[in-house]
């Protein structure tokens, strides 16, 4: 089955957030080029959302007090995704991040990230004409 069979406005949304922490993890990756043994990280798309649509293998969250963690925020879950690369070094400095690689990795995130808003909004402008009849 594919991932767009079962799509719906949650699952749009999550995949944008996916999306985003990719964007920001890409970019560290970037600003951390020349910082001497900083590891390059990266954060699996496809994972994260497989995870997602099979409902994933973490316990529920149960709130039980008003101050605890929203079980609707996801950027925990998102997070635990994130791991090191670990890229042959090729520089003295034990640096492994590759300039050209996270460049045509932000860019195909990009494309990625834009892709999910517009079908976010037709599936809004869906929505509103079911609603208005319009």
């Amino acid at each position: 089955m594919n991932m767009f069979d079962k799509m719906n406005i949650s699952g749009l949304n999550y995949a944008m957030d996916v999306s985003s922490k990719r964007n920001q993890v890409i970019s560290e990756n970037i600003a951390n080029v020349d910082t001497p043994n900083y590891k390059a990280k990266d954060l699996d798309f496809e994972k994260a959302m497989k995870e997602y649509f099979s409902g994933g293998n973490n316990l529920p969250l149960k709130v039980t007090d008003k101050r605890h963690i929203s079980p609707q925020n996801s950027e925990g879950n998102i997070s635990s995704l994130i791991y090191e690369q670990n890229n042959p070094s090729l520089r003295n400095d034990g640096n492994d991040v590759n300039l050209d690689y996270e460049m045509s990795e932000m860019a195909s995130n990009a494309v990625k990230y834009s892709m999910f808003s517009q079908i976010t909004g037709t599936e809004f402008a869906r929505l509103k004409s079911a609603i208005t009849g319009r």
